[in-house]
């Protein structure tokens, strides 16, 4: 009845011990996954075009200028071709502050969420069978995110290269324009 009465008491605890180091290793796979996340937000805010705005009144104002203006008689194909890109440039600016904003959004949630269910594992509270699939959604919904920053980057290197190489020369030629035409009337 003793040797009975051990047995029980020693699968119990092994038992016990099992789900605890079950426990422990889900704690740090969330951890992982919080480090990950404030990675990708690290990267997101050192990306951020704090002047978005500033850049899209001054090529907006560019581009306006231009059209109001530039009368060719013959087609300048290197020019056409400069305010194309400078165009698809100016339209990914508003994309672009739209992305930063819902990467913010979704980050924020995200870090929400594995908080949450850091605290559940940690305090054993929910449906302890499914923690193993709350934490493989968690990842791929980080893995996404992860995609998203890449595409935002990418096109923000975009941006900021079309920026650099055309903006000088199609403002000095906006300005020069202007000046110009308020020379001739």
């Amino acid at each position: 009845m003793k040797q009975s009465i051990f047995l029980f008491l020693s699968c119990c605890v092994l038992l016990f011990s099992c789900a605890d180091l079950k426990k422990d290793e889900q704690l740090q796979r969330i951890s992982k996954l919080e480090q990950r996340l404030s990675g990708l937000e690290k990267t997101r805010a050192k990306n951020e075009i704090d002047t978005l705005t500033a850049l899209k009144i001054a090529t907006n104002a560019v581009e306006i200028r231009i059209k109001t203006y530039l009368v060719l008689d013959t087609i300048n194909l290197v020019l056409g071709k400069k305010m194309d890109a400078y165009k698809i440039m100016r339209r990914n600016l508003k994309p672009l502050g739209k992305q930063n904003s819902q990467l913010k959004n979704a980050i924020r949630e995200e870090q929400k969420t594995l908080k949450a269910l850091k605290t559940d594992i940690e305090s054993g509270s929910g449906s302890r069978d499914k923690y193993e699939s709350y934490i493989l959604f968690e990842k791929n919904k980080i893995n996404q995110i992860e995609v998203l920053v890449k595409e935002y980057l990418r096109l923000k290197k975009e941006i900021v290269k079309t920026y650099r190489e055309l903006h000088s020369e199609l403002n000095q030629l906006s300005l020069d324009l202007l000046r110009q035409h308020n020379l001739n009337h």
